[in-house]
């Protein structure tokens, strides 16, 4: 695991863009033009302002992949997939003991859903609670160092399997810092991120990428999609979850979520589901409900898209599948996985996807509250 000071990159960068020059056939001297800054490196600034002054903030990177299916990781084929340096922006209290470290995986707003000014009240009050209790943070931006801005719109941006894969090393990276309890690692995220924080509680996933006895202790799965990417028959982890989702929700409708953790429940899961009456989509925002003309859902598929044990799309979708005339089977035998995986939920798309959902609420102080306490009641003694 390696740290970069944002602030010596940014001037390094600068002082070797400002001092090549080119001279020659008796031209005037002249620069060359200076190049950008990395996206993630961006947004890891941003990420650092949302704690206090007086905590730690560092960038932490990592070697992820690009797997477009769930069953690359469990196969470990995701190795043979394009690397890619992930970056994220971690905060820590001043504290000499090990201490609790909270993964946040992103939502389809991308990076700026932490710091946008409709989410930056929630997400700086419920991380400067969370730093001031003993409690780290880590911001995953699994978007920027891949270049993109956001998935509401097109969700193939950045495979699913790959933002699992990201938050599954990120736990990794973290658990080999001596400065941070590898025992006491959350995980959370809104809606996409909170997908995401529900599939890598089941141990098929984490034991295929950190062994046997690595998982999350919390989970805080927010607004998250249940009908989709995640396995039919979960092997849980010992993991406490909390299930936060509003009744209200017609982008990631709320029955799905009261079915899979009852499924989660039977399997032995220890969680738990917190409705809130009336409650949108992207509820702790600071904005009142309004409504998302392009944000994309595919709740109205005829079958959903739940994963086998294997990792690979319930049997009752691939017959959905030929309807439309694709195969899955032979769409997982070519050499692109990536791009079978985009032409297929493309063409999925005008068959049973949409746009125009309802987002915002105002509740972003209560939603602080809840978050929380939920990791200080669980990771602190």
């Amino acid at each position: 695991m390696r740290r970069i000071s944002l602030i010596s990159f940014t001037l390094l960068w600068f002082c070797l863009s400002c001092v090549s020059t080119v001279f020659g056939r008796g031209e005037d001297e002249d620069t060359e033009m200076p190049k950008p800054v990395p996206m993630d490196l961006v947004n890891i600034k941003a990420y650092h302002k949302l704690a206090d002054q007086s905590h730690i903030k560092e960038t932490v990177e990592f070697v992820s992949h690009n797997p477009a299916h769930v069953f690359q990781i469990l196969d470990g084929s995701y190795k043979k997939t394009p690397e890619v340096i992930v970056r994220g922006a971690l905060m820590l209290p001043q504290q000499s003991e090990p201490v609790p470290v909270v993964v946040l995986s992103p939502d389809s707003g991308g990076p700026s859903g932490f710091y946008s000014d409709w989410s930056k009240p929630f997400w700086k009050g419920a991380i400067n609670q969370l730093l001031d209790k003993g409690i780290g943070v880590y911001i995953l931006d699994g978007f920027g160092t891949r270049g993109i801005k956001r998935t509401w719109d097109d969700q193939s941006r950045y495979f699913f399997g790959a933002q699992f894969l990201d938050t599954i090393l990120a736990f990794k990276a973290l658990a080999s810092d001596s400065r941070i309890d590898s025992e006491r690692i959350g995980i959370s995220g809104h809606s996409r991120g909170g997908l995401t924080s529900f599939a890598v509680v089941d141990r098929r996933l984490t034991n295929a990428v950190l062994g046997k006895n690595q998982h999350f202790a919390a989970a805080l799965p927010m607004a998250s999609n249940c009908d989709a990417f995640l396995f039919q028959n979960p092997k849980p982890t010992p993991t406490r979850v909390l299930v936060l989702h509003g009744s209200a929700d017609n982008y990631t409708p709320l029955q799905p979520c009261i079915e899979h953790v009852e499924r989660m429940k039977a399997a032995g899961a220890d969680v738990n589901l917190m409705i809130k009456e009336g409650w949108h989509h992207s509820f702790y925002a600071t904005n009142k409900p309004q409504k998302c003309t392009q944000c994309v859902y595919f709740y109205k598929c005829p079958v959903d898209f739940l994963l086998t044990g294997d990792g690979h799309i319930n049997m009752e979708f691939r017959k959905f599948l030929k309807i439309i005339n694709e195969d899955y089977e032979r769409s997982t035998t070519k050499t692109d996985l990536a791009a079978e995986f985009v032409r297929i939920y493309r063409k999925i798309y005008p068959k049973c996807g949409g746009m125009g959902v309802t987002v915002g609420g105002g509740h972003w102080s209560e939603s602080s509250k809840i978050f929380s306490k939920f990791f200080v009641d669980t990771l602190l003694p």
